[in-house]
C-alpha cells in the first residue's frame, strides 16, 4: 500500500500481511525496522534497510538484496502464515528486549548526566 503521508501508521502496518522495506540507496535512521518489529509484523528487508540491528535473518526478518531474492523471499513469506507469526513474534521480542523505553531512558539518562 502506498499512501503518501499518514498521521498513523500502525493501521495500516496491522493490516499487512508482511513488512517489506527494498530499501537500495539512503540514509538516515530505521526506524520503520523497530515499527513493524514492535507490530509483530514478519519483515523481508535488504541489508542496507536493516542496518545497525543486530539481527537473525530467518529468525526476526529475511534479508535479501538481489531484486529476484527479495521477491523470492516476500512470496515464501506469503505462502507460509506459521513462518510469519514466528517471525513476527521472534521480531517483537527482539524490539521488546531492547528498544523498550524501560531499557531506553535509563541509557538517555546516563548521556545527559555524563
Amino acid at each position: 500500500v502506498v499512501t503518501g503521508w499518514v498521521e498513523d501508521v500502525r493501521p495500516y502496518i496491522a493490516g499487512a500481511a508482511l513488512y517489506v522495506i527494498p530499501l537500495r540507496i539512503g540514509g538516515g535512521t530505521r526506524l520503520k525496522v523497530l515499527e513493524a518489529m514492535a507490530m509483530g509484523k514478519a519483515i523481508v528487508s535488504t541489508a542496507l534497510g536493516c542496518e545497525g540491528f543486530e539481527l537473525v535473518p530467518g529468525q526476526e526478518l529475511a534479508i535479501a538484496d538481489p531484486p529476484e531474492e527479495f521477491a523470492a523471499a516476500v512470496l515464501a513469506l506469503l505462502q507460509d502464515p506459521d513462518g510469519r507469526e514466528r517471525m513476527g513474534l521472534a521480531a517483537r521480542s527482539y524490539a521488546r528486549s531492547r528498544y523498550d523505553w524501560r531499557m531506553i531512558v535509563p541509557l538517555l539518562e546516563q548521556v545527559y548526566e555524563g
